[in-house]
């Protein structure tokens, strides 16, 4: 198994922060010893191109606003079918805070915004949409 993972990060100003990274993964089953007419190969069903793109921009004092996307290349699945690729959207918000000495963040979000129809192994649709909320604290 070989591949590659290229990432970049830009800051833009006190507002704007972004990430982007790319993975490529290959194998090479025939210079192997292991079985060829298994159930299936592990690197056989991994993707091979992946993209993830996030972005946070401050709208206010220690508050951000989230958004993310994945992209994942069609592959092999068990037992010879193949899953589709897929691109998902999230979205979210997340604001910081002190009180009594310690640090607070809430966040809330809505994965799979889009509510794009995948499945990250094969048989087991992922949720049309997923909302969820946080509370972090910093002891």
């Amino acid at each position: 198994m070989y591949g590659g993972e290229i990432e970049a990060a830009i800051r833009i100003g006190e507002r704007f922060r972004a990430t982007a990274a790319y993975v490529y993964q290959e194998f090479d089953a025939d210079s192997t010893d292991f079985e060829e007419d298994w159930t299936y190969y592990l690197p056989q069903i991994l993707p091979e191109h992946k993209v993830k793109l996030l972005a946070r921009f401050r709208v206010w004092e220690n508050g951000w606003f989230l958004l993310s996307s994945r992209y994942v290349s069609s592959r092999e699945a068990q037992k010879g079918s193949k899953l589709d690729d897929y691109i998902t959207a999230d979205v979210g918000f997340e604001q910081s805070f002190k009180f009594h000495d310690l640090d607070y963040t809430i966040k809330t979000f809505i994965n799979n915004v889009t509510g794009t129809d995948y499945e990250e192994i094969a048989g087991y649709k992922m949720p049309k949409y997923v909302w969820g909320f946080q509370l972090g604290v910093k002891f």
